[in-house]
């Protein structure tokens, strides 16, 4: 892992333009540009906002509904987007991996800090939005890079994995798609841990909140909404909040960037069928 590491550094210049350039394709005609990659999201927030909060009169005592929603759509759009993306870009950037001989694995790293690009503009909204919401910020706003690095290492430990997978087996991407609307509905976007705890028995409840997801979710809502910790560290711990979504960073990061190194000798006569 450490000469991957090492060679990301010395091609940091390359892993630049290939950001660039994907950035480029992407906004380059659309009328509106870089604002899709807000607006996308927050149509999302609103209509989830309209069904549940206005029409099913869902409310959350943890933080205001709308804040709430936000606060994890738009990471998970973020991730989503990312991994949708990377897992054909090893067959889309065929010809560049080819004449210019990139790294594989640069190219689902591009397109995590592409897609980071988008997101921190209305990551700053969000921001922005909670402290004139509360009036305060959270003590532990300072932990949102940390956060966010743990939540991109996932997303190229996972774009490396699907986009090696995508090569060998193309209907991958059917199957990613079906997982990622499964582990939406099993993340706390739209309802909160109180409720899963109550509605679940002790045994499913324990299962649920081993998911990493719903770990990357409470951190984005602890280091944003002021005592938001001290409304769900009981019902959620350390171990479930911190220790598992760090741990399951490295364990896929580790597993990527090895499944890379056993497969990148065959990765080139694969991409051509």
């Amino acid at each position: 892992m450490i000469p991957i590491i090492l060679e990301i550094i010395n091609k940091r210049n390359l892993v630049r333009e290939l950001v660039v350039k994907d950035l480029k394709l992407r906004y380059g005609r659309p009328g509106l540009g870089v604002l899709w990659a807000f607006l996308s999201p927050l149509l999302m927030v609103i209509v989830f906002y309209v069904v549940f909060s206005l029409i099913f009169e869902t409310s959350i005592e943890e933080a205001p509904f709308f804040i709430y929603l936000m606060s994890a759509i738009l990471p998970w759009s973020f991730f989503q987007s990312s991994l949708m993306s990377s897992v054909t870009s090893l067959v889309d950037n065929k010809n560049l991996i080819r004449e210019a001989n990139v790294p594989h694995y640069l190219i689902p790293l591009s397109i995590t800090l592409a897609n980071m690009v988008n997101f921190l503009p209305s990551f700053i909204i969000l921001i922005i939005t909670t402290v004139l919401t509360l009036k305060s910020a959270s003590v532990f706003i300072l932990c949102l890079p940390a956060v966010l690095l743990i939540h991109a290492l996932i997303t190229f430990g996972l774009g490396v994995i699907f986009s090696i997978l995508y090569v060998r087996w193309r209907d991958i991407r059917y199957i990613l798609e079906a997982i990622l609307l499964f582990l939406f509905y099993l993340t706390p976007v739209f309802y909160s841990i109180s409720l899963v705890e109550a509605k679940f028995s002790r045994l499913l409840y324990n299962i649920y909140i081993c998911n990493p997801f719903v770990g990357i979710t409470n951190l984005y809502r602890i280091t944003l909404f002021k005592g938001f910790y001290y409304k769900v560290h009981t019902k959620i711990g350390f171990m479930h909040t911190i220790a598992i979504p760090v741990i399951f960073a490295i364990i896929i990061l580790w597993i990527g960037l090895r499944f890379f190194k056993s497969s990148k000798n065959t990765i080139n006569d694969r991409i051509s069928y």
